[in-house]
């Protein structure tokens, strides 16, 4: 049965491939796999998947929401490829938003509630991000994403004490809850937003946190 008004919701940004098919509240499918390696194999034929159990096809989709980053190198530039590729393909719009940001919206922290979120970085670094929940809409940000030594993180994390989310959590000895991207949440946040200030560009930092994280960035400048 064909379904219009569908999101495709694809994240690759670390260890995981993931995707859905959701309209409105509806999930039509949804797949998680921690593979590590491998996205470029693994997401399209994972897509057909879906669209396959939804009894939908790709003339169904209404929009495409995908993670920007920050992430791995090789991950984050699949999830980006085919994302444009088949919002360029369907005439779709593409929905980008920042892995931390969707991290920090499946926190379940209480409105106003400080949420730091981590993701795993190389050499003792993480990429870090705070933000204050805001109920069912994108969480605020406190500050830009940085990669920054875990001692840094922890000394934010102990000046204002929140909910610590994202794999990073394990540096300071936090079992998250959260610790991967859900795509209906991903759906769910790009839904109402408009494409043209969430374009799918990949998330880099400034130049100053650049220069301290270059072995940390998702994508070569």
């Amino acid at each position: 049965m064909a379904t219009p008004g569908t999101i495709l919701a694809i994240d690759t940004c670390e260890g995981s491939c993931s995707a859905a098919l959701v309209v409105g509240e509806r999930v039509l499918a949804k797949r998680s796999e921690a593979i590590g390696r491998g996205h470029a194999e693994r997401l399209l034929p994972m897509i057909d998947e879906m669209f396959a159990e939804a009894g939908a096809d790709y003339g169904d989709v209404s929009r495409i929401a995908v993670t920007i980053g920050p992430g791995t190198f090789t991950g984050l530039r699949i999830g980006l490829s085919v994302a444009r590729g088949l919002g360029l393909a369907l005439s779709k719009p593409v929905v980008g938003l920042v892995s931390l940001q969707v991290l920090a919206a499946q926190a379940g922290a209480p409105e106003g509630g400080r949420v730091h979120t981590v993701l795993m970085g190389r050499g003792g670094q993480a990429f870090y991000q705070a933000f204050t929940a805001t109920g069912d809409a994108l969480p605020e940000s406190t500050g830009e994403p940085r990669g920054m030594d875990a001692a840094d993180i922890q000394a934010e994390i102990d000046a204002k004490p929140g909910v610590v989310i994202g794999s990073g959590a394990a540096l300071f000895g936090d079992d998250a809850a959260v610790a991967t991207i859900d795509p209906v949440v991903l759906a769910h946040l790009a839904a109402s937003l408009d494409p043209a200030a969430y374009p799918p560009e990949p998330a880099y930092f400034r130049a100053a946190d650049a220069v301290k994280a270059k072995a940390l960035l998702p994508i070569e400048q």
